[in-house]
């Protein structure tokens, strides 16, 4: 079973549910079908409720199942506006400011929804920029306990299984932090070899990568790297 199947098969074990905030793309129109009909999550798309079924009808997404919260109509969207103004108060975010933002910022609101436990997680970017979305989890979800520093990794796996572990090899960070200094390559290792036993299910081995071989090279990213692998042992 590839990783994929294995993951899907783990996650109709015990449904979470998933906030899908761009529904302006039919490729999230699409892919809310496909997961409502592989029942591997509960899925909520944030919008107007009959802006989202007219797109969804245009593309051909049966979107049947899914919950569709329109913040503007949101019952409990007070106790989400305070949240952020408490969240941000340092900053001196209002409570005007923080009412346009959970209204007509779709991430926003998906974050704050994991945040106070109406939801399990969030998927997206299919329809912005990376770094609006890393802005709404930062501000509203935060980081790990223990983790100072935001990161990301991907999971690839090999076509013939002959590297990494059975094929599957997890690389970070390749999107936020364009130069990390050691004590971010810690963290980002950390992060990563988590995301590698809770996600992927391995007994992670890492790997601090540089361009110099047993000490041919020497230079300050190289010096680099090898205090980020001081400071994990």
């Amino acid at each position: 079973m590839g990783l994929i199947e294995n993951i899907k098969e783990k996650a109709k074990l015990q449904l979470r549910t998933i906030v899908l905030p761009e529904a302006e793309d039919e490729r999230v129109l699409k892919a809310t079908q496909q997961v409502l009909e592989e029942k591997t999550a509960n899925v909520v798309l944030i919008g107007n409720e009959d802006t989202i079924k007219k797109d969804a009808a245009a593309c051909g997404a049966n979107i049947d199942g899914a919950k569709i919260i329109d913040p503007k109509k949101f019952d409990n969207i007070d106790t989400y506006i305070n949240e952020l103004v408490e969240l941000r108060k340092k900053k001196g975010l209002s409570k005007e400011e923080a009412t346009e933002i959970m209204t007509t910022e779709p991430r926003f609101f998906g974050c704050m929804m994991v945040r106070l436990g109406d939801a399990d997680g969030l998927v997206a970017g299919s329809n912005s920029p990376t770094a609006d979305v890393l802005k709404a989890a930062i501000h509203v979800i935060k980081t790990a306990p223990g983790i100072n520093t935001v990161s990301s990794a991907f999971i690839m796996e090999t076509a013939d299984g002959k590297f990494g572990d059975n094929g599957l090899i997890l690389f970070a960070d390749c999107a936020v932090i364009p130069e990390p200094n050691a004590e971010q390559l810690a963290d980002i290792a950390c992060a990563t070899a988590a995301t590698a036993a809770s996600v992927v299910g391995l007994d992670p081995r890492v790997a601090m990568l540089s361009f110099s071989t047993k000490g041919s090279a020497k230079h300050p990213l190289v010096d680099k790297v090898q205090y980020a692998v001081d400071i994990l042992e």
